[in-house]
């Protein structure tokens, strides 16, 4: 059994990384819109092939872009993924959010409509303290 004051020192050393990602990725990234794309809605069970298209919800955002082209961050991108990264690709670094964020959703940035092609979150015990973004292109 973990003491409760154990416990309130873990989540809060986690808080303080939140709060410094957040800080940082604001500082140094760019506010952006976030569109999350909700799951269409099929108004009638007897008719599912009749589907209503919802609206997307947008969330403004800060995102920290990094252009995929050294090779130092093609490896900490492979790593954090277990995977090959395509050269040439941008990558992104977003805070924590209040919303759930899905590979299907959209960025625009300066007007520019941006698909995310992976999206990976690092979250120790379950807090959410970071997303690493990689969008098509």
């Amino acid at each position: 059994m973990i003491d409760s004051a154990v416990f309130r020192c873990f989540v809060a050393e986690y808080d303080k990384i939140i709060a410094t990602a957040q800080r940082l990725i604001e500082k140094k990234g760019q506010l952006v819109q976030w569109h999350s794309v909700p799951n269409p809605i099929i108004a009638d069970s007897n008719e599912p092939w009749i589907v209503t298209e919802p609206v997307p919800v947008t969330h403004d955002v800060y995102i920290c872009f990094v252009p995929v082209r050294d090779r130092e961050m093609r490896k900490f991108l492979a790593y954090i993924k277990g995977s090959e990264v395509p050269t040439g690709r941008l990558a992104g670094l977003m805070g924590a959010v209040n919303f759930e964020p899905a590979i299907k959703d959209e960025v625009v940035r300066d007007g520019a409509l941006l698909k995310l092609a992976d999206i990976d979150l690092l979250s120790p015990n379950g807090q959410k303290v970071l997303y690493t973004i990689e969008f098509e292109g």
